[in-house]
């Protein structure tokens, strides 16, 4: 660890100097991300710079930690949910980034991404965070959708596929491959019977009486 603490020490007396590149930024990043080698050491990270005062420290110890491609610690994923949060936009940035590579999923993790995205719409958005590279606020929120989406998406998958082996699982003790046509059109099926469940169940009740015709008497029936 005493090529670490030696990093560390440069990187604050950079700090303190105010003299940090973004040149060195990468290098630093690079020479941490070497270093990672197991989740204990990207903890170690997480925990010494991730919450760092400085703003360029905080995305030093987030770009380390992806190209480190260490994402088990259990110490990230509270991390980026708080970075996803900051005040920089460069490091929110970041730390969806992190999320998208990770495949990292959760309640907590998707509110983040979902405050994060705010109202930002795709593809529109998308076109527009490109137009603008400058723009590194809407990048982060264009990322954080892009990444909100997916996960969506996977959820919708999983549970079309569950839909789908309970109700039309197999046909004639067979199960379709995944990804043909006969799979395809399970899942569909399923997904339709699930939706028309669906709206059975919160559809209006309707009950009828019978009317009886009211007795006539009298000349009143002359008028009818």
């Amino acid at each position: 660890m005493l090529r670490y603490h030696i990093l560390l020490f440069k990187l604050n007396r950079l700090v303190s100097r105010n003299t940090l590149s973004g040149v060195e930024e990468i290098s630093l990043a690079g020479q941490l991300a070497e270093m990672i080698g197991s989740a204990d050491t990207a903890a170690r990270i997480i925990d010494d710079l991730a919450d760092h005062a400085n703003p360029q420290v905080r995305r030093i110890a987030l770009n380390a930690i992806r190209r480190g491609r260490q994402f088990t610690s259990p110490s990230l994923q509270p991390a980026l949910i708080r970075r996803m949060a900051d005040a920089e936009a460069a490091v929110r940035h970041d730390a969806v980034w992190i999320v998208q590579e990770s495949r990292m999923d959760g309640a907590e993790l998707r509110a983040a991404l979902r405050r994060l995205a705010g109202k930002v719409r795709l593809p529109w958005d998308a076109e527009r965070a490109r137009a603008n590279p400058g723009d590194t606020a809407l990048a982060a929120q264009v990322r954080a959708r892009m990444a909100l989406d997916k996960l969506l998406e996977k959820s919708a998958a999983e549970r079309n596929q569950a839909l789908a082996a309970m109700a039309l699982g197999t046909v004639g003790d067979q199960s379709y491959a995944e990804g043909t046509v006969g799979h395809k059109g399970l899942l569909q099926r399923a997904l339709i019977r699930s939706q028309a469940g669906r709206r059975l169940d919160s559809s209006v009740k309707l009950t009828f009486r019978k009317v009886e015709p009211a007795e006539v008497k009298g000349n009143k029936r002359f008028l009818l």
